[in-house]
């Protein structure tokens, strides 16, 4: 084996160690084990929607924390109904238009996922809030 192939090798297990490290560190501020893995299953998902995002070449910006400050807005539940629990990010223009961007993904549920373009006056407000938030920000 070459310098340079031990050097790569050594390299790699410097960084899985200390990403190793991370997912203890999330682990143990999460609490619980259910924080942890729903903590990593809304990142997931975030990560693949801004991925699938980007082969459309839109804009895929969303992060992990405007995507749990959704949620928490809309209680977990489905933004569109407001009934049932969200299983799905939906996002409110198709994606080719509006990316994966915290002004266009929503929580849904199976059922209203597909209700592109459909409001209500939680949606508008829940996006007047962040509208709002981006504009103290760039001031």
């Amino acid at each position: 084996m070459v310098p340079e192939d031990i050097h790569t090798l050594l390299e790699v297990a410097r960084w899985t160690a200390t990403h190793r490290n991370r997912r203890c560190t999330i682990r143990r501020l999460a609490g619980t084990e259910e924080n942890y893995l729903l903590f990593v299953q809304e990142l997931d998902r975030v990560e693949s929607q801004c991925s699938q995002t980007r082969r459309l070449h839109a804009e895929a910006t969303l992060t992990l924390l405007e995507w749990l400050e959704a949620l928490a807005y809309f209680h977990w539940r489905c933004a569109y109904c407001q009934e049932k629990p969200f299983q799905v990010m939906s996002h409110y223009l198709p994606l080719s238009q509006g990316g994966t961007t915290a002004l266009n993904c929503l929580p849904a549920c199976y059922h209203c996922r597909n209700a592109q373009g459909k409001t209500n006056e939680r949606i508008q407000d829940y996006f007047a809030q962040i509208q709002s938030a981006r504009e103290c920000i760039t001031v």
